[in-house]
Formats: C-alpha cells, structure tokens, sequence
C-alpha cells in the first residue's frame, strides 16, 4: 500500500469513526430502532479496506458514545453488532455464497441477543419477568373493557384464559422469532452490503431472487431428526421439552411458509403479474392468516416433489 492509499484509508477511517459516532448517539436517544443498521457502513468499510481498521474504528466510535450515554448501553451495542461485522466481513471477503453469510450472521446476532439477556439476568433485570408484568396489567384493563361490554362472568372467564393462554405461547416461542428475526435482519445487511459496495465499485453476489428460494435437499432428513429427537426429550420428560419442540414446530412451519411463498412467486412470475398487482397479492396473503396452512402444505409439497424444478439450489 503507497502513502496516499494509506492516507486516504485513515481519512475514511476517521470519517466513518464521527459520522458512526454522531449517528449511533442520535438513534439511541431519537430513533432506537435505527441501531440495527448500523453495522453496514462498517461492514462496507471493512470490506472496502480491512477488518481490523474497520473494528478499530467501531471500538472508537463506542468509547465515544460512551462519554454520552454510559458504558454498560456501549458495551451492550458493541457485543450485539460487532459479531455480525466481522463474520460479515470475514465471509464477504472471502467470497462466502449470500446465504451462507446471511445464516453466519443470523447465528452471531442470534447469539449476541442470548449472552445479552444472560449478562442483564445476572444484573439483576429479568426480561420474562417483565413481559409478564406487562402481560398482567394489559390483561386487567382489557377485562375492565369487557366488564364494561356487559359480559357475564362466565364469558369473562372464558375470554382471561383464552387470552393466557395465547400469551403463554407467545412466551414459549421467544426464542423462534427471536432467531427468525436474526435472519431477517442479517438479510436486510446483506442487501444494503450489496448495495453500498456496488455504489463505490465493488461487485459481490447478491441474494438468489425469492423466486428460486429453496430449502436444502436434506431439510426432510434434518426436519425429522430434530422432530424426533424433541419427541424423545419430552418423552424423557426432561426438563424445557415443551418449549423445545413447540419452538421446533414454528421454526419448520415458517421455513415451509418461506418456501411456499417462494412457489406462489415463481407462479405469479411465471404467468407475468404485474409488479403492483403482485404487491396486492401478498398484501392480502399477509392479511389472511387463515390462509398461512394451506401455504405452508403448499412449500411442504415443494420441497418433497420440488414442482418448480429447481431441485439442487442453495438456500438459507
């Protein structure tokens, strides 16, 4: 590397370090949820250069943020992005395939989120307890509301255990849509990743189109395997079966749900909808849960006689 390749890697390096800074300050006080975006600029930056500057400047960017906020909040944010950053740039760098960055980075993300919640539980904060806690208030104002509609008390206590219980399996499902939404967000990475570098030069492989979405060839083989085995723990009667094998069922059932979608878009593609026309379409599939099952068969069936004959594709 000449001199001014090395001045203009630490020019951007600074650059980045303010600009994170000033941005990472903003979202924590004004809009939270912009946080999770954050890593992409480091993720451009390090792909564009080297991991280490781009971890350096990240680090710095935290111990600044900690003058503002407190260093338990930078420590918190820098354990759950700072994983994803790097197996991001590890894989790109090495030219990893899309989807297998995107399950890396679910995993990192997904794993950050359970040491969090472990080092807040040894801190004394207990997420579940609290989400109870709000569970019990919301359920006694929504059975004033109902006092109030002149429901008789048998009708109200139909109503409290109905709502019990779809807030007890909410509860046991935590972890499922906890890595689900891990896999969301690495994708949304991924894309912006993608996207950025093209912007400044870089060409990587983008993201298969949901169309060709397809589950691997052993999904049957690993999807009885886990069924089985969650069958046999509750069986055993160890401990946390239930949630196991619950969790399991959702995690399979949404995958199935993923690739049944992929086939009704290869359908609508297939016949040339029109993109508006295809936006409505999914509209009301999202506003139909009714609708959710028959879509779910519809991508079991797929991955069993693989009707688009796409057979062999890579997938998440």
């Amino acid at each position: 590397m000449n001199g001014n390749e090395a001045n203009k890697k630490i020019i951007e390096c600074v650059i980045l370090t303010i600009i994170m800074s000033m941005t990472i300050v903003f979202s924590l006080y004004f809009f939270p949820i912009l946080i999770l975006i954050l890593p992409v600029p480091f993720i451009i930056y390090g792909i564009k250069h080297d991991l280490i500057s781009s971890i350096t400047s990240l680090i710095i960017s935290f111990v600044i943020v900690s003058i503002f906020t407190s260093i338990g909040i930078s420590l918190s944010y820098l354990l759950l992005l700072g994983p994803v950053i790097i197996i991001n740039i590890y894989h790109i760098k090495r030219r990893a395939s899309p989807n297998k960055v995107i399950l890396y980075s679910a995993v990192a993300f997904f794993t950050s989120n359970l040491i969090l919640f472990a080092l807040q539980s040894l801190s004394g904060a207990n997420l579940i307890l609290e989400l109870k806690e709000g569970f019990r208030q919301t359920l006694a104002a929504q059975m004033e509301i109902f006092k109030e509609m002149g429901l008789t008390s048998y009708e109200l206590l139909e109503r409290r255990e109905a709502i019990k219980s779809q807030y007890q399996t909410l509860l046991l499902i935590i972890p499922s849509m906890m890595l689900l939404t891990s896999v969301i967000i690495s994708s949304i990475y991924y894309r912006l990743t993608v996207h950025g570098l093209r912007k400044i030069g870089i060409g990587i492989l983008n993201i298969p189109r949901f169309s060709k979405f397809s589950l691997p060839d052993n999904f049957v083989a690993g999807s009885l395997f886990m069924l089985i085995s969650a069958f046999i723990i509750s069986w055993l009667d160890i401990p946390l079966a239930t949630p196991v094998y619950v969790n399991i069922i959702v995690l399979l059932v949404f995958v199935l749900f993923i690739q049944g979608l992929s086939v009704i878009d290869h359908l609508l593609n297939k016949i040339r909808m029109k993109r508006f026309i295809k936006i409505i379409s999914y509209f009301i599939i999202f506003l139909t849960p009714q609708i959710y099952n028959l879509i779910s068969i519809l991508g079991g069936i797929d991955v069993l006689l693989d009707l688009r004959k796409i057979r062999g594709s890579k997938s998440i």
